[in-house]
């Protein structure tokens, strides 16, 4: 039995050289945050729950192909991006549905004016998401709600460093117009 003590590296290897049983502390140290980022490309938590076992099957048949040194969850993330896209493209849908990261915004539970106001800032939020390009939308899901860093954004989606910093600055550019369209009463 596997405790939380062991590093991602140790339990790799352990895969590896056929101890299927070792992959359970990965599943276990990163479904939470997998799930999380799934979630918020695909808005639908029976959808989210189903990609995230069909992705630790798809890392579990590929873990051979990960590379010692690399952290996990920027490659774990990489399988999880492709095919939560690959599932939006086919079934060309993306529920709108406030997204949970605007949860903590503020603490409102005893003011109902701010109830109320944080209710329709997270519907806000959730539409202008929506109306980002997929690829702008997952690149701000991977720098602001799992707060990879550039590199690992760049190693999860397999494009360059340069590429990471001109789509995240054209994302919040864009978002920022979207609230502002928001605003003007365009949308």
């Amino acid at each position: 039995m596997y405790n939380n003590n062991e590093t991602d590296d140790v339990l790799i290897q352990l895969v590896k050289d056929g101890d299927c049983e070792a992959f359970g502390p990965l599943i276990d140290r990163y479904k939470i945050p997998i799930y999380r980022l799934v979630y918020r490309m695909v808005r639908n938590r029976d959808d989210a729950e189903d990609l995230v076992q069909e992705i630790f099957v798809r890392a579990y048949n590929g873990i051979k192909n990960f590379k010692p040194g690399n952290r996990f969850f920027p490659w774990l993330s990489r399988i999880a991006v492709n095919h939560t896209l690959n599932f939006i493209r086919k079934e060309k849908r993306v529920d709108i549905q406030p997204l949970e990261w605007t949860e903590n915004y503020a603490d409102c539970k005893n003011d109902p004016v701010e109830m109320v106001e944080h209710k329709m800032l997270k519907e806000k939020i959730a539409q202008a998401m929506a109306r980002l390009p997929e690829d702008y939308r997952v690149i701000l899901i991977l720098r602001v709600e799992e707060e990879l860093s550039y590199d690992e954004i760049s190693q999860s989606l397999n494009i360059p460093r340069g590429t990471v910093m001109s789509r995240l600055a054209r994302a919040r550019q864009r978002l920022k117009e979207i609230f502002q369209e928001m605003d003007k009463g365009g949308l």
